[in-house]
């Protein structure tokens, strides 16, 4: 999942942060760690800075709150998720005078890494990335991809890899093997999942 980082305080999501890269998270911040200190209100603003929001692949923002407080200008980045229609977690007590309480969701910050992952839907584009991340260096080699799907039904994720081209039987049961591990996986395994490898009709 891809997820951005903000926080109330400086380096107040660091901690956060690197837990979350440890769990095969791609993170993101808007002011990063360790960074000399700047008149640019965010990474965006920075000179020759770029807002991870600008791409339009963010799964997920985190705000860690290490205390109760009210909003800060350094938790900016929560408006610009919600405006780009990210969701966004509060690791911490919400903002006080702000309606996070009932626009965001909210968990202690033990608990940040397992939420972050319940946030995933289970048919959602952060699955699908991972699914397809891990099944392209095994189609290197076959010089094709596949159209990639999720079909929830009755609780059971289905995960179905169709191809316009052959491929040999070998490879299609890599290609399930590695969908089905990266997909339990990036869900933490909450869902069953059945993965299918098929060829196109009229291929």
């Amino acid at each position: 999942m891809r997820i951005l980082m903000t926080e109330s305080d400086p380096s107040g999501g660091a901690v956060a942060g690197a837990l979350l890269a440890l769990e095969g998270h791609e993170v993101a911040y808007c002011h990063p760690p360790g960074a000399p200190a700047s008149t640019a209100p965010c990474a965006g603003m920075a000179l020759e800075g770029h807002c991870p929001l600008a791409d339009g692949d963010v799964d997920l923002l985190v705000d860690v709150r290490l205390a109760p407080g009210p909003f800060t200008l350094r938790e900016a980045g929560v408006m610009c998720a919600l405006r780009a229609q990210v969701p966004v977690l509060v690791a911490g007590p919400t903002p006080s005078g702000t309606a996070l309480d009932e626009i965001a969701s909210r968990c202690d910050p033990v608990d940040l890494v397992e939420t972050c992952a319940e946030a995933v839907s289970p048919a959602g584009p952060a699955a699908r990335r991972a699914i397809a991340d891990a099944v392209r260096p095994l189609l290197h080699r076959a010089g094709t991809r596949p159209q990639v799907q999720l079909v929830e039904v009755d609780g059971t994720v289905h995960v179905y890899l169709s191809f316009l081209s052959e491929i040999s039987t070998v490879l299609a049961e890599e290609i399930r093997q590695a969908a089905a591990q990266a997909y339990t996986r990036v869900t933490r395994d909450r869902f069953r999942t059945v993965a299918h490898v098929a060829l196109l009709a009229g291929a």
